[in-house]
């Protein structure tokens, strides 16, 4: 089927419009379908870690961070009761705090700005296929006059996001709900350390905070469960788990954001990537996979994936020949797994561990100490350091670390000891089933001196 377009792109978010943006000024004709293009509000995106800032500007995109009040991030700070320490990104590397949704419109404006791309306003509706049963396209639901109509392209990426519609047809994901982020902006909110992103431990359940703008805080609170807490519980919740620990400086700011009820609610998923790799079509972003959001890793995640998978396409003569684009795809899913697999374990891994009262002790005393460990941790956080042996040896480095603590202190620990050793194998060990192989962990012991 002969088309106008190299490439049709089914959503115009974080993923979707950024490879459009990289890719379009190439000359790839491309098709970018969203049933909107408005302003979104969303409560997380809104934290690049130095990978994701480093992404950016290796696709030669970093200017699109500019122009709209987002934030220098240097390190991260964890307080726990009256103790905290900061922990800097390594070799001066900055993450960025900001509106997520200021940042996608820059994101959809430089895209748009190309003649070689067609911006579509739809609701796409199932992919088309051929006789061969390979996908040569996309139908949808025209905006303004609500005609079915159709895009035919050698290849559709699929990047619709967290509740995508294509799942069914190009993945095998199981879907969970792990926690729920309650999200606040605090206005004119002095944090304990500026241009941190800050952890609180003190509670039974982690929150955290970091800056979007020049006056805004964001404020992230973790309601645990599956189910979608209720306004009388939530409340509940923030008077006894969240409030008390709240440092003074930002209390002001907290309390009127509680009494303007500004509050958003969303859940927090982790859906290990398991794609069915199909011909024509490809999946990215989080529409492929997902991950706990407490460490900030999700665009890290999407924008090394549109590197890895343009950095395929871009080696093809043309979009003419779809045996090559396949080859390309199962290239890009095979490469796409061992750069993101840290980035993975790591937020669900901290997540379980930030729930667990002698663990999340643990990780603080730990990281205490500072040092080469400390600063491997930090990297691994950053998205800078994807090496797999790294993520399983500092892991494990910190459980031990807590039992030989606990043991040190009394004999009559040991059962705490043990606790903590089996709960961290408890934590870590379906992680690394869904997201490590044993010959990934050898080859990052045999290369431990290369940090990405």
């Amino acid at each position: 089927m002969k088309s106008e377009f190299d490439i049709c792109i089914i959503g115009a978010g974080m993923a979707g419009a950024t490879i459009a943006a990289y890719l379009a000024p190439k000359g790839i004709r491309i098709a970018l379908v969203d049933h909107c293009f408005k302003e979104k509000k969303r409560i997380v995106g809104e934290l690049l870690q130095p990978g994701a800032v480093l992404s950016l500007e290796q696709m030669g995109l970093g200017h699109l961070l500019e122009g709209f009040d987002a934030q220098s991030v240097d390190g991260y700070s964890l307080l726990q009761g009256d103790e905290n320490i900061t922990i800097a990104y390594p070799n001066h590397y900055k993450g960025m705090g900001l509106h997520n949704g200021r940042f996608l419109q820059q994101i959809r404006a430089s895209a748009i700005q190309n003649e070689s791309v067609t911006q579509i306003h739809g609701k796409a509706l199932q992919l088309l296929e051929n006789e061969r049963h390979e996908i040569i396209g996309v139908s949808y639901r025209e905006s303004l006059t609500s005609e079915i109509k159709s895009i035919y392209a050698p290849l559709t990426i699929t990047s619709d996001g967290f509740f995508s519609n294509f799942r069914v047809d190009l993945s095998n994901n199981k879907k969970t709900v792990t926690s729920y982020f309650i999200g606040l902006i605090l206005k004119d909110c002095k944090m304990p350390f500026p241009k941190h992103g800050h952890v609180f431990l003190s509670g039974p359940t982690p929150f955290i905070c970091y800056p979007i703008s020049n006056y805004e805080v964001r404020l992230l609170i973790d309601f645990p469960g599956d189910q979608l807490p209720r306004k009388l519980l939530l409340q509940a919740h923030l008077d006894a788990n969240v409030t008390p620990y709240i440092p003074q400086c930002m209390l002001k700011s907290y309390e009127q954001a509680i009494q303007e009820g500004g509050f958003k609610v969303m859940p927090n998923h982790y859906m290990a990537a398991k794609p069915i790799i199909r011909k024509g079509a490809v999946m990215l972003g989080d529409a492929l996979n997902m991950r706990h959001p407490l460490t900030g890793g999700g665009l890290t995640a999407v924008f090394s994936d549109i590197q890895i998978l343009s950095a395929h396409l871009l080696v093809m003569p043309d979009f003419n020949n779809t045996d090559l684009i396949h080859e390309k795809i199962e290239a890009y899913y095979r490469d796409r797994q061992y750069a993101n697999a840290n980035l993975n374990v790591l937020a669900n891994a901290l997540y379980g561990v930030m729930s667990n009262d002698l663990l999340k002790t643990a990780v603080f005393k730990y990281l205490q100490c500072g040092g080469a460990n400390a600063q491997e941790s930090i990297a691994i956080l950053a998205g800078l350091n994807r090496n797999h042996y790294s993520l399983i040896k500092q892991f494990f480095f910190l459980a031990v670390f807590g039992a030989y603590d606990l043991v040190r202190e009394s004999m009559a620990n040991l059962p705490k000891a043990i606790k903590i050793l089996l709960d961290a194998l408890r934590i870590i060990k379906p992680l690394a089933k869904n997201e490590l192989s044993f010959t990934a962990i050898i080859r990052g012991y045999l290369n431990k001196s290369t940090p990405m």
